[in-house]
Protein backbone atom coordinates (compact mmCIF):
# COMPACT_ATOMS: atom_id res chain seq x y z
CA UNK A 1 0.00 0.00 0.00
CA UNK A 2 1.77 3.22 -1.02
CA UNK A 3 2.25 6.06 1.53
CA UNK A 4 -0.17 8.01 0.47
CA UNK A 5 -2.95 5.13 1.66
CA UNK A 6 -1.45 4.80 5.25
CA UNK A 7 -3.07 6.52 8.68
CA UNK A 8 -1.76 9.78 9.10
CA UNK A 9 -3.37 13.24 10.37
CA UNK A 10 -2.67 16.01 7.79
CA UNK A 11 -1.10 19.10 9.22
CA UNK A 12 -1.59 22.48 6.89
CA UNK A 13 2.06 24.21 6.49
CA UNK A 14 2.34 28.10 6.69
CA UNK A 15 0.29 29.48 3.10
CA UNK A 16 1.11 33.18 1.80
CA UNK A 17 -0.44 35.95 2.49
CA UNK A 18 -4.21 36.79 2.29
CA UNK A 19 -4.78 33.94 1.06
CA UNK A 20 -3.29 32.08 4.37
CA UNK A 21 -5.67 34.75 6.40
CA UNK A 22 -8.46 34.11 4.28
CA UNK A 23 -8.27 30.16 4.59
CA UNK A 24 -7.57 30.20 8.74
CA UNK A 25 -11.12 32.92 9.15
CA UNK A 26 -12.70 29.93 6.75
CA UNK A 27 -11.66 27.16 8.86
CA UNK A 28 -12.83 29.02 11.95
CA UNK A 29 -16.30 29.25 10.53
CA UNK A 30 -16.09 25.67 9.49
CA UNK A 31 -15.06 24.38 13.05
CA UNK A 32 -17.69 26.25 14.83
CA UNK A 33 -20.57 24.28 13.35
CA UNK A 34 -24.08 23.60 14.90
CA UNK A 35 -22.52 20.65 17.35
CA UNK A 36 -19.52 21.71 17.39
CA UNK A 37 -20.41 24.67 19.36
CA UNK A 38 -22.73 22.88 21.36
CA UNK A 39 -20.12 21.02 23.02
CA UNK A 40 -18.13 23.75 23.42
CA UNK A 41 -20.77 25.21 25.76
CA UNK A 42 -21.18 21.54 27.16
CA UNK A 43 -17.86 21.39 28.35
CA UNK A 44 -17.92 24.63 29.43
CA UNK A 45 -20.45 23.84 31.75
CA UNK A 46 -18.79 21.06 32.72
CA UNK A 47 -15.51 22.57 33.41
CA UNK A 48 -17.46 25.17 35.63
CA UNK A 49 -18.42 22.08 37.87
CA UNK A 50 -14.71 20.71 37.52
CA UNK A 51 -12.57 23.77 37.98
CA UNK A 52 -13.48 24.22 42.06
CA UNK A 53 -12.21 20.97 42.84
CA UNK A 54 -8.93 22.64 42.73
CA UNK A 55 -9.93 23.84 45.86
CA UNK A 56 -10.58 20.57 47.67
CA UNK A 57 -7.49 19.74 49.03
CA UNK A 58 -8.04 22.44 51.21
CA UNK A 59 -11.11 21.10 52.30
CA UNK A 60 -8.93 17.91 53.06
CA UNK A 61 -7.51 19.98 54.82
CA UNK A 62 -9.74 20.82 56.91
CA UNK A 63 -10.94 17.74 57.63
CA UNK A 64 -7.75 16.82 59.20
CA UNK A 65 -5.51 15.76 56.33
CA UNK A 66 -1.84 15.96 56.12
CA UNK A 67 -0.09 16.76 52.53
CA UNK A 68 0.30 12.95 52.28
CA UNK A 69 -3.38 11.74 52.69
CA UNK A 70 -4.75 15.16 50.88
CA UNK A 71 -2.48 13.70 47.34
CA UNK A 72 -4.16 9.92 48.55
CA UNK A 73 -7.70 11.18 47.76
CA UNK A 74 -7.26 13.28 45.16
CA UNK A 75 -5.63 10.17 43.57
CA UNK A 76 -9.12 8.79 43.95
CA UNK A 77 -10.62 10.11 41.34
CA UNK A 78 -7.34 9.45 39.16
CA UNK A 79 -7.44 5.80 40.01
CA UNK A 80 -11.21 5.19 38.69
CA UNK A 81 -10.55 7.41 35.69
CA UNK A 82 -7.56 5.24 34.83
CA UNK A 83 -9.76 1.98 34.85
CA UNK A 84 -13.04 3.13 33.31
CA UNK A 85 -11.00 4.72 30.47
CA UNK A 86 -9.29 1.76 28.51
CA UNK A 87 -13.60 0.45 28.42
CA UNK A 88 -14.88 3.67 27.35
CA UNK A 89 -12.26 3.95 24.59
CA UNK A 90 -13.44 0.63 22.76
CA UNK A 91 -17.05 1.34 23.35
CA UNK A 92 -17.13 4.65 21.82
CA UNK A 93 -15.25 3.48 18.91
CA UNK A 94 -17.81 0.35 18.39
CA UNK A 95 -21.18 1.64 19.79
CA UNK A 96 -20.91 5.98 19.46
CA UNK A 97 -19.92 8.70 21.53
CA UNK A 98 -23.35 10.71 22.77
CA UNK A 99 -25.04 7.84 24.98
CA UNK A 100 -21.48 7.85 27.20
CA UNK A 101 -21.25 11.66 27.37
CA UNK A 102 -24.60 11.29 29.00
CA UNK A 103 -23.80 8.62 31.09
CA UNK A 104 -21.06 10.38 32.51
CA UNK A 105 -22.52 13.69 32.69
CA UNK A 106 -25.51 11.52 34.90
CA UNK A 107 -22.81 10.14 37.04
CA UNK A 108 -20.89 13.67 37.26
CA UNK A 109 -24.65 15.64 38.54
CA UNK A 110 -24.63 12.45 40.94
CA UNK A 111 -21.48 12.61 42.41
CA UNK A 112 -21.94 16.20 43.33
CA UNK A 113 -24.85 15.84 45.49
CA UNK A 114 -22.77 13.19 47.08
CA UNK A 115 -20.56 15.20 48.51
CA UNK A 116 -22.69 17.01 50.87
CA UNK A 117 -22.98 13.24 53.13
CA UNK A 118 -19.68 12.70 54.41
CA UNK A 119 -18.14 15.48 56.88
CA UNK A 120 -14.83 13.48 57.98
CA UNK A 121 -12.51 11.62 56.35
CA UNK A 122 -12.87 7.68 55.55
CA UNK A 123 -14.25 5.80 53.23
CA UNK A 124 -17.55 7.14 52.09
CA UNK A 125 -15.69 10.24 51.35
CA UNK A 126 -12.96 8.44 49.56
CA UNK A 127 -16.13 6.40 47.57
CA UNK A 128 -17.61 9.38 46.25
CA UNK A 129 -13.93 10.27 45.10
CA UNK A 130 -13.82 7.05 43.13
CA UNK A 131 -16.92 8.13 41.48
CA UNK A 132 -16.05 11.43 40.52
CA UNK A 133 -13.23 9.98 39.15
CA UNK A 134 -15.25 7.86 37.05
CA UNK A 135 -17.24 10.35 35.57
CA UNK A 136 -14.74 12.56 34.56
CA UNK A 137 -13.26 10.12 33.27
CA UNK A 138 -15.54 9.09 31.06
CA UNK A 139 -16.36 12.67 30.01
CA UNK A 140 -12.91 13.80 29.61
CA UNK A 141 -12.62 11.04 26.56
CA UNK A 142 -16.09 11.65 25.14
CA UNK A 143 -15.74 15.59 24.82
CA UNK A 144 -12.32 15.36 23.68
CA UNK A 145 -12.91 12.27 20.91
CA UNK A 146 -16.35 14.35 20.05
CA UNK A 147 -14.23 17.19 19.41
CA UNK A 148 -11.40 15.41 17.22
CA UNK A 149 -14.60 13.66 15.49
CA UNK A 150 -16.05 17.15 14.55
CA UNK A 151 -12.65 19.33 13.40
CA UNK A 152 -11.85 18.34 9.99
CA UNK A 153 -8.37 16.02 9.96
CA UNK A 154 -5.95 18.95 7.97
CA UNK A 155 -7.32 21.16 11.59
CA UNK A 156 -7.61 18.89 13.78
CA UNK A 157 -4.54 20.57 16.56
CA UNK A 158 -6.49 23.80 15.66
CA UNK A 159 -9.67 22.32 16.59
CA UNK A 160 -8.87 20.53 20.30
CA UNK A 161 -6.70 23.64 20.73
CA UNK A 162 -10.21 26.06 19.98
CA UNK A 163 -12.29 23.56 22.05
CA UNK A 164 -9.78 23.50 25.11
CA UNK A 165 -10.35 27.14 24.85
CA UNK A 166 -14.12 26.78 26.80
CA UNK A 167 -12.30 24.45 29.59
CA UNK A 168 -9.54 27.30 30.21
CA UNK A 169 -12.36 29.73 30.00
CA UNK A 170 -14.39 27.70 32.55
CA UNK A 171 -11.22 27.74 34.81
CA UNK A 172 -11.10 31.24 34.21
CA UNK A 173 -14.22 32.20 35.93
CA UNK A 174 -14.87 28.49 38.10
CA UNK A 175 -11.57 29.34 40.70
CA UNK A 176 -12.79 33.24 41.18
CA UNK A 177 -16.15 31.81 41.78
CA UNK A 178 -15.79 28.97 43.85
CA UNK A 179 -13.46 31.10 46.18
CA UNK A 180 -16.18 33.05 46.01
CA UNK A 181 -19.04 30.45 46.93
CA UNK A 182 -16.76 29.21 49.82
CA UNK A 183 -16.49 32.26 51.65
CA UNK A 184 -20.09 32.77 51.81
CA UNK A 185 -21.67 29.71 52.41
CA UNK A 186 -19.32 26.91 52.75
CA UNK A 187 -17.99 23.82 50.55
CA UNK A 188 -21.72 22.67 51.04
CA UNK A 189 -22.71 25.51 48.40
CA UNK A 190 -19.79 25.54 46.38
CA UNK A 191 -21.55 21.43 45.94
CA UNK A 192 -24.96 22.25 45.24
CA UNK A 193 -23.31 25.34 42.55
CA UNK A 194 -21.37 22.54 41.19
CA UNK A 195 -24.32 20.55 40.69
CA UNK A 196 -26.06 22.99 39.09
CA UNK A 197 -23.85 23.37 36.21
CA UNK A 198 -22.85 20.10 35.91
CA UNK A 199 -27.08 19.69 35.25
CA UNK A 200 -26.64 22.35 32.46
CA UNK A 201 -23.61 20.90 30.88
CA UNK A 202 -26.03 17.37 30.38
CA UNK A 203 -28.70 19.35 29.21
CA UNK A 204 -27.04 20.62 26.60
CA UNK A 205 -25.29 17.43 25.91
CA UNK A 206 -28.55 15.40 25.00
CA UNK A 207 -29.04 17.99 21.95
CA UNK A 208 -25.45 17.05 19.91
CA UNK A 209 -25.52 15.07 17.17
CA UNK A 210 -22.05 13.17 16.62
CA UNK A 211 -20.77 13.31 12.54
CA UNK A 212 -22.24 9.57 10.86
CA UNK A 213 -19.26 7.96 9.80
CA UNK A 214 -18.48 4.54 7.81
CA UNK A 215 -18.56 1.33 10.77
CA UNK A 216 -15.47 -0.37 10.56
CA UNK A 217 -14.73 -3.32 12.36
CA UNK A 218 -12.52 -2.31 15.30
CA UNK A 219 -9.66 -4.91 16.24
CA UNK A 220 -8.70 -4.62 20.31
CA UNK A 221 -5.62 -6.83 19.20
CA UNK A 222 -4.80 -4.48 16.41
CA UNK A 223 -5.35 -1.03 18.53
CA UNK A 224 -2.68 -2.45 21.61
CA UNK A 225 -0.28 -3.36 18.66
CA UNK A 226 -0.67 0.26 17.65
CA UNK A 227 -0.60 1.58 20.79
CA UNK A 228 2.83 -0.54 21.87
CA UNK A 229 4.75 0.73 18.73
CA UNK A 230 7.42 2.61 19.20
CA UNK A 231 6.50 5.31 17.60
CA UNK A 232 4.30 6.44 20.45
CA UNK A 233 6.47 5.75 23.06
CA UNK A 234 7.95 9.42 23.69
CA UNK A 235 4.56 11.05 23.39
CA UNK A 236 2.80 8.78 25.94
CA UNK A 237 5.76 9.04 28.01
CA UNK A 238 5.83 12.84 27.50
CA UNK A 239 2.18 13.03 28.14
CA UNK A 240 3.29 11.62 31.50
CA UNK A 241 5.47 14.34 32.42
CA UNK A 242 3.34 16.80 31.72
CA UNK A 243 0.96 15.42 33.65
CA UNK A 244 3.15 14.88 36.70
CA UNK A 245 3.69 18.82 36.12
CA UNK A 246 0.03 19.44 36.12
CA UNK A 247 -0.67 17.86 39.53
CA UNK A 248 1.66 19.83 41.46
CA UNK A 249 -0.25 22.80 40.99
CA UNK A 250 -3.49 21.58 40.40
CA UNK A 251 -3.62 19.76 43.87
CA UNK A 252 -0.91 21.38 46.17
CA UNK A 253 -1.00 24.90 45.06
CA UNK A 254 -3.59 25.82 47.56
CA UNK A 255 -2.55 24.45 50.43
CA UNK A 256 1.12 25.48 49.45
CA UNK A 257 -0.49 29.03 49.16
CA UNK A 258 -1.69 29.10 52.47
CA UNK A 259 1.76 28.30 54.03
CA UNK A 260 3.27 31.47 52.59
CA UNK A 261 0.27 33.32 53.68
CA UNK A 262 -1.80 33.72 50.21
CA UNK A 263 -4.76 32.70 50.97
CA UNK A 264 -6.18 33.34 47.45
CA UNK A 265 -4.71 31.34 44.48
CA UNK A 266 -7.49 32.54 41.87
CA UNK A 267 -4.67 34.82 40.77
CA UNK A 268 -2.55 32.18 39.55
CA UNK A 269 -5.58 30.27 37.91
CA UNK A 270 -6.93 33.96 36.54
CA UNK A 271 -3.86 34.44 34.69
CA UNK A 272 -3.25 30.32 33.77
CA UNK A 273 -6.10 30.34 32.11
CA UNK A 274 -6.12 33.90 29.95
CA UNK A 275 -2.60 32.92 28.82
CA UNK A 276 -3.90 29.54 28.03
CA UNK A 277 -6.75 31.09 26.10
CA UNK A 278 -4.44 33.87 24.36
CA UNK A 279 -2.15 31.31 22.92
CA UNK A 280 -4.77 29.59 21.61
CA UNK A 281 -6.49 31.90 20.10
CA UNK A 282 -3.35 33.81 18.80
CA UNK A 283 -1.01 30.59 18.07
CA UNK A 284 -3.35 28.00 18.26
CA UNK A 285 -2.22 27.20 14.11
CA UNK A 286 1.58 27.48 14.82
CA UNK A 287 1.98 23.26 15.27
CA UNK A 288 0.28 23.05 12.00
CA UNK A 289 1.94 25.92 9.96
CA UNK A 290 5.43 25.25 11.78
CA UNK A 291 5.25 21.37 12.72
CA UNK A 292 4.09 20.30 15.76
CA UNK A 293 7.49 19.06 17.91
CA UNK A 294 8.40 22.97 16.79
CA UNK A 295 6.11 24.25 18.98
CA UNK A 296 5.77 21.66 21.76
CA UNK A 297 9.16 22.19 22.78
CA UNK A 298 8.96 25.75 23.71
CA UNK A 299 5.67 25.31 25.34
CA UNK A 300 7.02 22.83 27.16
CA UNK A 301 10.01 24.43 28.57
CA UNK A 302 7.48 27.64 29.67
CA UNK A 303 5.60 25.05 31.45
CA UNK A 304 8.41 24.39 33.38
CA UNK A 305 9.41 27.38 33.88
CA UNK A 306 6.32 28.61 35.29
CA UNK A 307 6.42 25.70 37.80
CA UNK A 308 9.63 26.93 38.94
CA UNK A 309 8.33 30.16 39.44
CA UNK A 310 5.80 29.28 41.79
CA UNK A 311 8.27 28.76 44.69
CA UNK A 312 10.60 31.28 42.87
CA UNK A 313 8.53 34.10 43.76
CA UNK A 314 6.59 33.23 46.61
CA UNK A 315 4.23 36.52 46.09
CA UNK A 316 1.08 37.17 44.78
CA UNK A 317 2.77 39.08 41.91
CA UNK A 318 4.74 36.01 41.27
CA UNK A 319 1.74 33.74 41.35
CA UNK A 320 0.50 35.72 38.53
CA UNK A 321 3.76 35.44 36.68
CA UNK A 322 3.96 31.45 37.37
CA UNK A 323 0.60 31.47 35.94
CA UNK A 324 1.21 33.05 32.93
CA UNK A 325 3.95 30.73 31.94
CA UNK A 326 2.24 27.63 33.01
CA UNK A 327 -0.40 29.02 30.98
CA UNK A 328 0.89 29.47 28.05
CA UNK A 329 2.76 25.97 27.97
CA UNK A 330 -0.42 24.00 28.82
CA UNK A 331 -2.34 26.28 25.75
CA UNK A 332 -0.43 24.39 23.10
CA UNK A 333 1.41 20.87 24.79
CA UNK A 334 -2.10 19.15 25.38
CA UNK A 335 -3.59 19.76 21.78
CA UNK A 336 -0.24 19.15 20.26
CA UNK A 337 0.24 15.62 22.03
CA UNK A 338 -3.07 14.70 21.53
CA UNK A 339 -2.70 15.23 17.87
CA UNK A 340 0.26 13.61 17.41
CA UNK A 341 -1.07 10.55 19.58
CA UNK A 342 -4.53 10.39 17.10
CA UNK A 343 -2.01 10.91 13.65
CA UNK A 344 0.15 8.17 14.96
CA UNK A 345 -2.57 5.73 16.20
CA UNK A 346 -4.54 6.06 13.03
CA UNK A 347 -7.92 7.54 12.13
CA UNK A 348 -10.08 4.69 12.49
CA UNK A 349 -8.80 4.35 16.28
CA UNK A 350 -9.24 8.05 16.61
CA UNK A 351 -11.94 7.45 20.15
CA UNK A 352 -9.48 4.33 21.29
CA UNK A 353 -6.44 6.71 21.45
CA UNK A 354 -7.97 9.82 22.47
CA UNK A 355 -9.03 7.74 26.12
CA UNK A 356 -5.53 6.44 25.96
CA UNK A 357 -3.98 9.50 26.06
CA UNK A 358 -6.32 11.09 28.80
CA UNK A 359 -5.64 7.68 30.51
CA UNK A 360 -2.22 8.44 30.72
CA UNK A 361 -2.67 12.01 31.55
CA UNK A 362 -5.11 11.16 34.31
CA UNK A 363 -2.24 8.21 35.44
CA UNK A 364 0.07 11.13 36.17
CA UNK A 365 -2.35 12.50 38.52
CA UNK A 366 -2.76 9.39 39.95
CA UNK A 367 1.01 8.97 40.82
CA UNK A 368 1.89 12.26 41.36
CA UNK A 369 -0.62 13.12 44.18
CA UNK A 370 0.14 11.18 46.93
CA UNK A 371 3.90 10.95 45.92
CA UNK A 372 4.15 14.33 45.76
CA UNK A 373 2.59 14.30 49.14
CA UNK A 374 5.19 12.57 50.89
CA UNK A 375 7.57 14.33 49.37
CA UNK A 376 5.93 17.66 50.60
CA UNK A 377 5.96 16.07 54.04
CA UNK A 378 9.38 14.83 54.01
CA UNK A 379 11.08 17.97 52.34
CA UNK A 380 9.10 20.92 51.62
CA UNK A 381 6.97 22.72 48.73
CA UNK A 382 10.29 23.81 47.28
CA UNK A 383 11.42 20.06 46.60
CA UNK A 384 7.63 19.48 45.31
CA UNK A 385 8.39 22.22 42.56
CA UNK A 386 11.56 21.74 41.55
CA UNK A 387 11.19 18.20 41.16
CA UNK A 388 8.14 19.06 39.22
CA UNK A 389 9.77 21.63 36.58
CA UNK A 390 12.54 18.90 36.00
CA UNK A 391 10.21 16.14 34.86
CA UNK A 392 8.55 18.29 32.65
CA UNK A 393 11.95 19.66 30.98
CA UNK A 394 13.02 16.19 30.72
CA UNK A 395 9.79 15.39 28.63
CA UNK A 396 11.44 18.15 26.46
CA UNK A 397 14.46 16.40 26.29
CA UNK A 398 12.85 12.93 25.48
CA UNK A 399 10.98 14.56 22.71
CA UNK A 400 13.96 16.18 21.47
CA UNK A 401 16.14 13.00 21.35
CA UNK A 402 14.88 10.54 21.32
CA UNK A 403 11.49 10.59 19.46
CA UNK A 404 11.99 9.36 15.55
CA UNK A 405 11.64 11.82 12.83
CA UNK A 406 8.12 10.35 10.86
CA UNK A 407 6.25 12.72 9.55
CA UNK A 408 7.00 13.62 5.77
CA UNK A 409 5.80 16.64 3.81
CA UNK A 410 3.57 15.98 0.98
CA UNK A 411 0.62 17.52 -1.43
CA UNK A 412 -2.44 16.94 -1.68
CA UNK A 413 -4.21 18.41 -4.41
CA UNK A 414 -7.87 18.11 -2.91
CA UNK A 415 -6.63 20.21 -0.53
CA UNK A 416 -5.42 23.60 -1.64
CA UNK A 417 -2.79 23.44 0.30
CA UNK A 418 0.42 21.81 1.69
CA UNK A 419 -0.47 19.19 4.25
CA UNK A 420 2.01 16.84 6.80
CA UNK A 421 1.11 13.61 6.14
CA UNK A 422 2.38 12.14 9.12
CA UNK A 423 2.03 8.59 8.81
CA UNK A 424 2.54 4.94 11.29
CA UNK A 425 6.14 3.12 9.44
CA UNK A 426 4.61 -0.09 8.84
CA UNK A 427 1.07 -0.08 9.58
CA UNK A 428 -2.15 0.12 7.00
CA UNK A 429 -4.61 2.29 8.50
CA UNK A 430 -7.63 0.49 7.28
Amino acid sequence: MSECERGRLPLALPMEGATRASENSSSLSLLFTRDFSLLFLAHLFFGLALWPYVLFPAHLQELGADPFHMGLFMAGASLSGVMVRPFVGHLMDKNGRQVYLLIGGMIFLITHLLYLLPNRLGWALFSVRLLHGCATGILMATFFTLAADLSPPSRRVSGIALFGISGQLSGTIGVTLAEKMVSLGGYQYLFILCAILSGISLFLSYFIREPVEEKREISVERFWKRALHPDLRIPFLTTFLFSLGLTSFMVFSKPYAQTVMLHQVSYFFLAYTISAISIRLIGGDWPEHYGPKRALAPALCSLALGIAMIVLLPSTGGLIVSGIFCGLGHGLVFPILSAIIISRGGEPYRGGFMTLYTLVFDLGALLGSPLFGLMVNGFGYTALYCTAATLVFLGVMAFLCLDPEHPIENFDPKDKHYQIKATMRGFDAS
